[in-house]
């Protein structure tokens, strides 16, 4: 299964880079901008597999992830090569948007198409928000069950010394299916007995038998939640499955947009990375699980992901391409071209900041997969 999991990881990201990366290809060779070399993997380069008659070297490299997409002109700054009529700095405002617009659209269709064969197939609702699950609970695609969550342990406490911890789901006290949270510590706990508390931590099913003290008192802060216990298919025909996977991709990518402003103010502010964003590794550890839940909860991760990627590289920040489209925008305002040294040197500190963001990303995946 690590074998499998290892294959598909590399797999998704390539696809969703080269995809990406060919949106661009694309895009430019329409705009009759010469494509320098179109990378499959990153370097440094293993093999020069084809050159196509428009002098396209078509390359295989040694990092075994995603491609690239090298276009002449683009981030040149000699005035000789801005001036040639292949050169991408010498097309048109609309020609340069889309070449630049050309690879996040591919991610959004790629999202579309994964999401459409899900949809016909029969997949599990993509539930992200409460609403979401509110919204499935009332449609009949969710069952829900009241257990107990553990917000804090009381240190020193006799439930700390069992072995009790934060985010413990508690499923039943002495075999018996658990009450509301009230109920517990006014009814069913008593001063100085044993009681086997069956619990789940991080989906793993435990036991702990554990005594109160003469007080009674439990030592842990705890309220009654819904959880899912299980989650019904969504299933269309194939026209129908079209059009809600569309409007899924629209959802999704507001969402993520929305996401991302909240990743963004928890970094700069605090420093840290919220739960739930994750880099290579905490994507790799995704993986695996959706490995194991078989191939359409797989492509119901890339389409995630691709939509994902596509938001993000349409934000405005240099390097990204909704960095270059800014500096088009700037062109149209102001009338004029940005200095393409300038530009260039913008565009290479956007770069050295994201790749710092990733490793920072990546070192609290680290860390988490230690605690």
């Amino acid at each position: 299964m690590i074998l499998l999991t290892i294959i598909a990881f590399i797999v998704i990201f390539s696809v969703l880079i080269l995809v990406h990366e060919w949106g661009h290809f694309y895009m430019a060779r329409r705009a009759g901008i010469k494509v320098e070399e179109f990378g499959i993997g990153l370097p440094p380069r293993a093999k020069a597999l084809h050159t196509d008659k428009k002098g396209t070297v078509y390359s295989l490299n040694w990092i075994p992830f995603g491609g690239y997409v090298r276009l002449y002109g683009e981030d040149e700054t000699d005035p000789k090569v801005l001036k040639k009529k292949d050169s991408f700095a010498s097309k048109t405002i609309w020609q340069r948007t889309k070449v630049i617009v050309g690879g996040v659209f591919m991610n959004f269709v790629l999202a579309w198409l994964l999401l459409w064969i899900g949809f016909t197939a029969g997949m599990k609702p993509i539930l992200v928000t409460q609403d979401d699950v509110n919204n499935a609970a009332a449609a009949g695609l969710i069952t829900t069950e009241d257990l107990l969550l553990i917000h804090s342990v009381e240190e020193g406490s006799l439930f700390d010394q069992s072995g009790f911890q934060d985010g413990d789901i508690v499923t039943h006290i002495n075999n018996e299916p658990v009450p509301n949270a009230a109920v517990v510590a006014q009814q069913i706990i008593r001063p100085n007995t044993n009681y086997m508390f069956s619990f789940l931590r991080d989906g793993e099913p435990m036991n702990i038998v554990t005594a109160t003290g003469p007080d009674g008192r439990l030592g842990i802060a705890m309220s009654t939640q819904a959880f899912i216990q299980e989650i019904e298919k969504v299933k269309h025909p194939i026209h129908i499955a079209a059009v809600e996977s569309a409007k899924e991709v629209g959802r999704l990518s507001v969402l993520t947009v929305t996401l991302l402003g909240d990743v963004v103010v928890g970094i700069v502010q605090k420093l840290t990375v919220p739960d739930g964003v994750a880099g290579p590794v905490g994507i790799a550890q995704m993986t695996h699980r959706f490995v194991q839940e078989g191939i359409i909860a797989l492509m119901q991760f890339t389409a995630l992901l691709s939509i994902s990627l596509g938001v993000i590289n349409i934000m405005p920040f240099p390097a990204l391409d909704g960095g270059r489209f800014l500096f088009i925008l700037f062109e149209i305002v102001l009338r004029r071209r940005p200095s393409a040294k300038w530009e260039a040197a913008i565009h290479t500190t956007g770069f050295a900041l994201l790749m710092l963001l990733i490793l920072f990303i990546t070192w609290n995946d680290i860390l988490r997969l230690f605690q």
